[in-house]
């Protein structure tokens, strides 16, 4: 009996091996541009999730969508606080609660730890057009795949927004209500303010066009 080599393995495995490297790299990066900037990865990160955002947001909103402890972001927001990178005022919406928002100082560590991933975008830069969209597509269904398993926070993605139109203008072409314009695939959102959680028979019938299109 032959003895198993790497170049044996499933093609599921080796694509979660690709992903786990490119993980490892984005964390050494981050922890680098961290050092340089007085931050750790997770201020960096709760940082550029706001300036992203460009809207306040409450602690646990904060959690739920960096995937971390209220315990953590507490810590994280407190040390950030008292670098006068962010500052809690009532929120618009429920004066009783605190929301989170940048100061100016802030929004330019923001943008700084922003920065911090775009040795991949260089090297994605050196993929064609072709590629890179079929690439994008290929991570925004492994995403919402990962997403209705529970095994990632819910995205503010395109697929699940009641403003996108389920079924497509031709072929990878599709229609957002909100923002009245038809795109195709490459420019799908995975992160948008303008985002409504459709209902559950929509997304279902939404991820059926998508993902056999």
């Amino acid at each position: 009996m032959a003895t198993p080599t790497p170049l044996d393995e499933p093609l599921s495995k080796r694509v979660t091996a690709s992903l786990l490297r490119m993980g490892t790299a984005l964390r050494s990066h981050a922890w680098e541009g961290a050092a340089l900037s007085g931050l750790t990865p997770t201020q960096g990160e709760i940082l550029t999730l706001l300036l992203v955002r460009g809207v306040p947001m409450r602690l646990g909103e904060i959690a739920e969508d960096a995937a971390l402890t209220s315990a953590t972001v507490s810590e994280a927001v407190s040390t950030l606080e008292s670098k006068g990178l962010v500052e809690k005022r009532r929120d618009a919406n429920d004066g009783r609660a605190l929301a989170l928002r940048l100061t100016a100082k802030g929004r330019t560590s923001a943008k700084r730890a922003s920065q911090w991933a775009s040795f991949v975008t260089t090297a994605a830069d050196v993929l064609s057009e072709k590629d890179r969209a079929q690439l994008y597509r290929m991570l925004v269904k492994l995403m919402s795949t990962m997403e209705s398993r529970g095994d990632m926070p819910q995205q503010r993605m395109c697929l699940t927004c009641e403003h996108f139109e389920a079924a497509p203008r031709g072929k990878g072409m599709y229609h957002c209500n909100y923002f009245n314009t038809t795109y195709d695939d490459s420019r799908l959102a995975i992160d948008c303010n303008a985002h409504q959680e459709a209902d559950l028979a929509t997304r279902n019938k939404v991820w059926k066009l998508y993902s056999k299109s």
